[in-house]
């Protein structure tokens, strides 16, 4: 999700209806594309076809996957509502996207039983994933990410 919103182009031209769908987008594809492959796996498994009992719970554990999409909308609308442009809005959810990582790394690591200075790693490489991933707009928007040598934004 994060890696769409950096490289989208274009924020500036876009209303908050076009937003939505480059959120909703990719999160719809990964959950029809989940689906699918685990309906071919079934089938295979089953060696059958598949029956609409079958399918119906290949899409209800599949589900879940278009709930990835709801804090950016979330984040988005609010502070489209609150005046924050498009564009500061999308800037302001990749920055909670990267921290979300750290946050989910904390997750993670607690179930696994990570304590003390095992349990900070795993939160640092979590954050840096996301900062990695931040970076990733520098290097694929060279053209906005530095003016006269100095980083912009």
């Amino acid at each position: 999700m994060m890696s769409v919103l950096i490289i989208y182009d274009g924020w500036q031209q876009l209303r908050l209806i076009d937003v939505v769908g480059v959120i909703v987008g990719p999160v719809l594809a990964m959950f029809l594309a989940h689906s699918f492959s685990a309906a071919m796996a079934q089938h295979v498994e089953a060696g059958r076809i598949l029956t609409g009992k079958e399918w119906r719970g290949i899409i209800r554990t599949q589900t879940p996957f278009l709930l990835l999409c709801v804090p950016p909308l979330a984040i988005v609308t609010v502070l489209y509502a609150f005046g924050v442009s498009l564009t500061d809005g999308i800037r302001i959810t990749l920055w909670f996207g990267t921290a979300s990582l750290g946050y989910w790394a904390f997750v993670a690591g607690r179930r696994a039983g990570f304590v003390g200075w095992r349990m900070v790693m795993v939160v640092i490489f979590g954050l840096l994933i996301g900062i990695v991933i931040l970076l990733i707009q520098v290097f694929l928007q060279p053209g906005k990410a530095f003016s006269g040598g100095v980083a912009i934004g």
